[in-house]
């Protein structure tokens, strides 16, 4: 019996001591083998070029192993997901699109693909007076993670719920005005819904807290103001002009005489680098504002804040015409009839010719 106790005692021993020289072969082993592989690999990769992956959603550590070491970021997977799973990182890695260089630290990636994908951002600048059809390019020119066909389809009015998108409660047929000019900055990650959002939202902001007292007293809705702000935006070069502008274009709408705006014209032909011709002038439409009366159907232009707060106050003047009488700076000359205006026009004509 004492025997027995002794033999197992002795065997126990020598399967402890066994186990201990196998797991030291092992991760003697797999040093050599590392060495192996980083001398091996250190010939074959040019260490330092950069390489761009992406760690997809769902994607085991093993997976992730294996792809840096593809793309040479690493030399050996198994030592790479040894040496994370020791780090404790396994369920810390985050997907996304990551730059790093060839023969990298393990540590080095560690650190980057457990802090996240670095935030990429494009500066946009929407100018005053910009039409969508302008935004629409220059969203394509500067962003080019959006698709043309994705902007068009974010333009629905339909996609949003501001109530500034009524007027006397019907819904407005295009967002032309409400796509607020500013400088932004756009996230790699955004939609063309999440921009145009961007854009409304910031319309929001920007006269949420504007004083309407002269539209409701005129009956005027936000969304006529809004047509005032973007003729405004067009014609106006100096901004102490503004308010004078606002003021004619109220003074004919109370005088029931067309705003003779080609403006408008320019916005519906779409032909803003060059005069409109006289057969452009007899264009039958109501954005004509020669041959029409009253405001144009929609904004022709998303005007700034400045242009929208002349709408809302314009200057206590009696003019009712302008003409630029100085090409170089744009300035305007205002009159109160027409047989002044005339006088103006011809002795500027006199004096360019």
């Amino acid at each position: 019996m004492k025997n027995t106790i002794i033999f197992k005692k002795i065997l126990i021993f020598f399967i402890i001591t066994l186990s201990l020289i196998v797991l030291i072969s092992s991760l003697f082993s797999c040093t050599l083998s590392k060495k192996s592989l980083s001398s091996t690999n250190s010939s074959e990769m040019t260490k330092g070029l950069n390489v761009e992956i992406e760690i997809k959603e769902g994607m085991s550590l093993t997976q992730v192993a294996d792809l840096l070491a593809q793309k040479g970021i690493i030399d050996n997977s198994l030592l790479f997901k040894i040496y994370a799973q020791q780090k404790g990182i396994e369920k810390k890695i985050i997907p996304g699109t990551y730059n790093l260089k060839t023969g990298s630290d393990y540590d080095e990636v560690i650190k980057v693909i457990s802090a996240g994908p670095p935030i990429v951002s494009f500066k946009l600048v929407i100018p005053e007076g910009f039409t969508v059809n302008q935004i629409v390019s220059r969203l394509i020119e500067d962003l080019p993670f959006i698709k043309e066909t994705d902007i068009k389809d974010a333009l629905n009015v339909g996609n949003y719920n501001y109530d500034f998108l009524k007027d006397n409660n019907k819904v407005v047929q295009n967002l032309e005005g409400f796509l607020f000019p500013k400088t932004y900055e756009v996230l790699q990650q955004y939609t063309a819904q999440n921009i145009i959002e961007m854009f409304l939202s910031q319309y929001q902001f920007e006269t949420s807290n504007l004083d309407y007292s002269f539209a409701i007293k005129n009956n005027f809705s936000a969304y006529d103001i809004l047509k005032v702000a973007s003729m405004i935006e067009r014609e106006a070069y100096l901004p102490e002009e503004r308010p004078l502008i606002s003021a004619v274009i109220y003074n004919r709408l109370k005088l029931k005489m067309p705003l003779g705006i080609d403006a408008t014209l320019s916005y519906f032909l779409n032909k803003w680098d060059e005069p409109l011709t006289e057969s452009d002038l007899k264009t039958d439409t109501p954005y004509n504002t020669r041959l029409y009366e009253g405001l144009p159907p929609t904004p022709i232009c998303n005007p700034g804040l400045d242009s929208i707060k002349a709408a809302l106050n314009p200057a206590n003047v009696d003019y009712l015409y302008y003409v630029v009488t100085d090409p170089v700076s744009h300035k305007h000359t205002f009159s109160k009839t027409l047989k002044e205006h005339n006088a103006i026009v011809n002795s500027t004509t006199s004096t360019t010719k």
